[in-house]
């Protein structure tokens, strides 16, 4: 297929043509078999892209996603900050929650006794002849 005819071919659609370019044109197409066919199929398709339905964006699509891109994304820090800030509650309450277990069970009040931490020498405490009750 000879280029410049198919680029006459491809502008015929768009903008009339000379009458020298559309007589080259007419005898491209009437001599060649191939024109004729890309022709049809070239109309075919521009006449089906005009009467599919135009996809539009919603109003103010753009000026919403450069807002987007615009506000500060959360980094990996704030994500390990949130859980930690999870994790402490969690473990402080159950330090609470032991305590109060551990007082229930004795009669001194204390921070031992809330803590459940025995009395033991430094020696017991080495060779792990730590007494358990």
């Amino acid at each position: 297929m000879n280029r410049s005819v198919y680029n006459l071919l491809l502008r015929s659609f768009d903008v009339p043509l000379t009458e020298e370019e559309q007589k080259r044109l007419d005898a491209a197409i009437s001599a060649s078999e191939q024109f004729r066919s890309t022709q049809k199929e070239l109309a075919s398709l521009r006449s089906t892209l005009r009467s599919r339905e135009e996809k539009k964006f919603n109003p103010f699509f753009a000026e919403r996603v450069l807002n987007q891109l615009r506000s500060p994304q959360p980094s990996v820090d704030d994500y390990f900050v949130s859980v930690f800030r999870g994790l402490a509650t969690g473990a402080a309450l159950l330090v609470l929650l032991l305590s109060a277990y551990n007082l229930s069970q004795t009669n001194a009040f204390s921070v031992e006794s809330a803590l459940g931490i025995r009395h033991a020498t430094l020696d017991q405490v080495l060779t792990l002849e730590v007494p358990f009750e």
